[in-house]
């Protein structure tokens, strides 16, 4: 009858236990799991948004942040890219580069537990060339400036510690394990009313733009612009920023019980233009250029004879750029070879052509402005190098011989 009675509290006291909220680490074995860090295991998760928490938006609530999608390195969590990307700089730094803060958001859809839940990865870096790249300094620093930012928003309504358990150093920098939990409400509508969000991806940072939905135009320096529209069908069309153009630049959304997302993709169009340069007194090179990153001709600068190397400075403000560069054959000796360099390193993704008038170079240019070097090398030029190894080893060759003939001689000695 005791052991009875015993059993039946044990019993009790276990379903107490499962349905009373957990609390620290438990919450991490709670139903969904939540990551403790991204795929590649080097950035650790430090945020979570919860209630009502889409991906769109949390970087909707995030002011003073600017999209970075056109700057920022691919990301994964469980297979799936971020949805979001945003810097918030420090004063005066530029965009991009730094020093900033750096938020990456992925949108972890619904679950009873955390409803329309996202979570992040935060921080604060700063930028060190050639060639340029970015070094973390700090997570918690951008964690902090992250739940400042919500700290004043209509949206929040609560912000709290959470206990991951992901503590340990990530790309050299300490994490403490500790994120931040952001609740979020959801955006304010009329009733039966749904957000249609429209977000961009490529424009540099803190650029405006404009979306027209149903007559109704409104612009933003953000990665989104939200409407709020009942069911139906609506047509919209934007006018890129000077420099860009859209895909698409119009179209039609349905809203039909929810909301809908339109991702506008902007891109610099490709310009032709053509330079001439004068490395020497007398002489004169005109020198091709086809694409959609912009090269300094100021800089473009053609140095040596022997071994010639053209050299220029590229900048690409978009998440990708290609150059097609055309050299006349004049400006090296013949049956030249060439190799391409982006910030001294050589380039993996050139391409090399040639014909009887002309050299073409195809270059892939990532974000920013990068050093590009072409280094032309001629057959002749390595022929003192070929004969200063002929005379090295034809003079071991007589070493190892007069050493062999004296070797022989001791011998005979020690016979005789």
């Amino acid at each position: 009858m005791r052991l009875r009675l015993f059993l039946l509290i044990l019993l009790a006291l276990g379903l107490s236990y499962a349905g009373y909220p957990a609390r620290g680490l438990a919450q991490v074995s709670a139903f969904p799991s939540i990551p403790l860090q991204t795929d590649d295991g080097i950035d650790p998760i430090t945020l979570i948004w919860t209630g009502y928490a889409p991906a769109w938006w949390v970087a909707a609530n995030l002011n003073g942040w600017s999209d970075t999608a056109y700057c920022s390195s691919p990301k994964t969590v469980n297979g799936e890219a971020y949805n979001y990307t945003l810097e918030h700089l420090d004063p005066g730094a530029p965009s991009c580069f730094g020093p900033r803060d750096h938020v990456r958001i992925w949108d972890m859809g619904y679950s009873s537990v955390y409803g329309r839940w996202s979570i992040g990865s935060a921080h604060h870096e700063h930028t060190v060339c050639f060639p340029c790249h970015h070094v973390v300094d700090s997570w918690e620093r951008a964690e902090a400036d992250v739940r400042f930012t919500f700290s004043h928003g209509l949206s929040t309504t609560s912000i709290s510690n959470f206990t991951l358990g992901n503590a340990g150093n990530y790309q050299g920098v300490y994490n403490d394990g500790n994120a931040t939990r952001i609740e979020l409400n959801s955006p304010p509508h009329p009733p039966q009313e749904y957000p249609v969000v429209f977000n961009e991806n490529g424009l540099s940072n803190a650029t405006t733009w404009s979306v027209t939905l149903d007559g109704t135009t409104m612009s933003s320096r953000q990665p989104d612009i939200i409407f709020s529209k009942p069911n139906g069908t609506y047509a919209f069309y934007l006018v890129p920023p000077s420099g860009y153009f859209a895909t698409p630049s119009s179209g039609t959304v349905t809203v039909n019980g929810v909301g809908a997302t339109e991702m506008i993709l902007f891109r610099v169009p490709w310009t032709t233009s053509s330079t001439t340069i004068h490395p020497t007194p007398g002489t004169s090179y005109s020198i091709g250029i086809d694409g959609n990153a912009t090269v300094a001709a100021q800089t473009i600068r053609l140095t040596g004879a022997d071994h010639p190397l053209l050299s220029f400075n590229v900048t690409e403000i978009g998440p990708r750029g290609v150059l097609n560069i055309t050299i006349p054959r004049s400006v090296a000796p013949p049956q030249s070879s060439a190799t391409v360099l982006v910030d001294g390193v050589p380039s993996g993704t050139a391409k090399l052509q040639q014909d009887a008038s002309n050299y073409y170079v195809f270059l892939a240019v990532p974000y920013g402005t990068h050093l590009v070097e072409l280094q032309f090398t001629s057959p002749q030029s390595l022929y003192p190098t070929y004969i200063a190894i002929g005379v090295f080893s034809a003079g071991i060759i007589g070493l190892l011989f007069l050493f062999r003939n004296r070797r022989k001689q001791n011998t005979a000695k020690r016979i005789s």
